[in-house]
């Protein structure tokens, strides 16, 4: 029997990913006491992430006995490749995050709730089956952590990241289209899911505006906490001045 979205087989994998992940999540926040083991603990998270996609890309090429396959076509596959590259060699906060980090995270969700591509083997552990649940799933976890920890923060001063990277990823889709074999590059052709209204051009927008209301929130509490603590920083000196007046009398 093939596996099946919400069969036994992607429950029971869901089910451990929330497990591990929530464990993970609290070592780390309980353990992790400074900047520099935080950069150990991602970037060598984004190592398991671009093994990963290395091993899914691999497979799907010996899958399909077409090696232009290794050469990413899909807007998850190309985001576990930059996103773990950048996370690598970029600084904590760096501006690609501000594209990477928004496609990626949707990406991984979507995937992880709906891996349409679970059924193409009667096993679950074939290769390019469980490669990529694999990799959509660390690329997942790796953003919400770096949410978490602060290691990469919504603003929307770096809002323009977004539809500049989302430009670049379709202009690399059509140059796949005219000059490799891909016919589905970036789901240009073809809509993510089958049936589906979730075109290039609709998860796009969707895309943007999630992202624009993200931004819009972190900054909202980010500015709200900075008031308070300034608040609190006057209330404090106007305490002290009244104490010292009052000693001085």
């Amino acid at each position: 029997m093939y596996p099946k979205i919400f069969g036994w087989q992607h429950l029971t994998y869901l089910a451990i990913f929330i497990v591990l992940a929530v464990v993970g999540t609290y070592c780390i926040l309980k353990f992790v006491k400074n900047e520099k083991t935080l950069t150990i603990v991602i970037k060598s998270i984004a190592l398991a992430l671009l093994l990963a996609v290395i091993w899914n890309r691999i497979s799907i090429c010996i899958d399909k006995n077409n090696w232009i396959q290794l050469i990413p076509n899909t807007f998850c596959g190309l985001s576990s490749f930059l996103l773990s590259i950048s996370v690598l060699v970029g600084k904590k906060d760096c501006g690609f995050f501000h594209f990477i980090c928004y496609l990626g995270f949707i990406g991984g969700l979507v995937t992880l709730i709906y891996p349409d591509f679970i059924g193409q083997d009667q096993s679950f552990l074939y290769p390019a089956t469980i490669s990529g649940l694999l990799h959509h799933t660390i690329m997942f976890y790796l953003i919400t952590l770096m949410f978490i920890t602060h290691y990469f923060v919504p603003t929307l001063k770096k809002w323009y990241y977004l539809p500049l990277g989302l430009c670049c990823v379709m202009t690399y889709g059509l140059f796949l289209l005219s000059a490799t074999s891909h016919t589905s590059a970036m789901n240009i052709t073809s809509p993510l899911l089958e049936g589906t209204i979730l075109t290039w051009w609709f998860t796009g927008l969707l895309l943007v505006a999630l992202s624009l209301v993200t931004m819009f929130i972190f900054d909202y509490f980010k500015h709200r906490k900075e008031k308070i603590a300034s608040t609190n920083k006057q209330d404090v000196l106007a305490t002290n001045d009244n104490d010292e007046n009052i000693n001085e009398k």
